[in-house]
């Protein structure tokens, strides 16, 4: 397999796998699918390589997983029984359930990748799964993927460091400068500045490629946390002003707020909660 992503996003993925502290669960979310099947195969390949400079891609290790075929990467496929893509509960509780507390055959972890999670893994599933993810062997490592994820069950996602990828840009110079009046906002004291901003774009269109702008901004500080370095100044200012996880739930805000665009919502009382929610995450302890 070809590793295909995003400068960015590839050097957010090999900072975590050189930091040595991958945690046990992760959940890649955004970008194509194509980018989260390849952010997840670089971060497996991280996980079992066999150089100090991970993930090498050249070593023994990575080349088998790349290849497809390393004994301790495993990849869950729905039930062949089954025609709507799930894998069933107990095909996840005999075929991979029951090996996860085995030591690893090669590597030093065993990695299990879940592909487009929301939907290969109802509700019991991830519950039947919760129990090894609270509790999980020293080497064992899951990589969930799939489009947002909040589509996980929240017991799941808590548990979970959420690795959100950079979507290719395409807003415009004005939207730019609308996001950066909003970062500028969202980093004020004073509540007045925020909403001056989001009141004064009353353009439904104007609006969605603003919020976009400022999403990609948002998902650089989130790449900037995971130790991508960059010289964007409007990311320097939310990194200075806000953490990891409040950066995640303005992400979420805006989606949100982007969702309901897509209605016949009234851009007042639209822009006025987005404020507020903007505030809340912001100024809460």
């Amino acid at each position: 397999m070809e590793i295909k992503l995003q400068q960015d996003n590839e050097q957010m993925i090999r900072a975590l796998s050189r930091s040595g502290r991958i945690p046990h669960t992760v959940i890649i979310e955004s970008g194509d699918s194509g980018e989260r099947e390849s952010a997840a195969i670089l971060l497996a390949a991280g996980a079992v390589c066999e150089q100090e400079d991970r993930p090498c891609l050249s070593c023994k290790a990575c080349r088998k997983v790349l290849e497809g075929f390393h004994p301790d990467v495993f990849i869950p496929e729905p039930s062949k029984n089954l025609k709507s893509g799930i894998l069933s509960l107990k095909d996840l509780r005999d075929d991979y359930l029951a090996q996860m507390s085995i030591k690893p055959n090669e590597a030093s972890a065993k990695v299990y990748i879940f592909r487009d999670a929301d939907k290969l893994l109802r509700e019991d599933s991830q519950n039947a799964l919760l129990k090894t993810i609270e509790e999980p062997p020293q080497n064992l490592l899951f990589i969930f993927t799939l489009e947002s994820a909040k589509n996980m069950l929240l017991t799941v996602r808590s548990r979970a460091r959420i690795i959100t990828l950079r979507r290719t840009s395409s807003t415009d110079e004005e939207s730019e400068q609308v996001a950066r009046a909003l970062i500028g906002g969202i980093v004020s004291l004073y509540e007045y500045d925020l909403l001056r901003e989001l009141t004064a774009l009353s353009d439904k269109e104007k609006l969605r490629s603003s919020l976009t702008a400022l999403t990609e901004k948002l998902r650089l500080a989130l790449a900037f946390y995971s130790g991508i370095r960059t010289d964007d100044g409007d990311v320097k200012k939310l990194t200075r002003k806000l953490d990891r996880s409040r950066t995640i739930a303005l992400i979420e805000a805006t989606g949100e707020a982007l969702s309901k665009l897509k209605t016949n919502v009234n851009l007042q009382l639209l822009v006025t909660w987005l404020s507020s929610q903007y505030r809340r995450i912001t100024w809460q302890k």
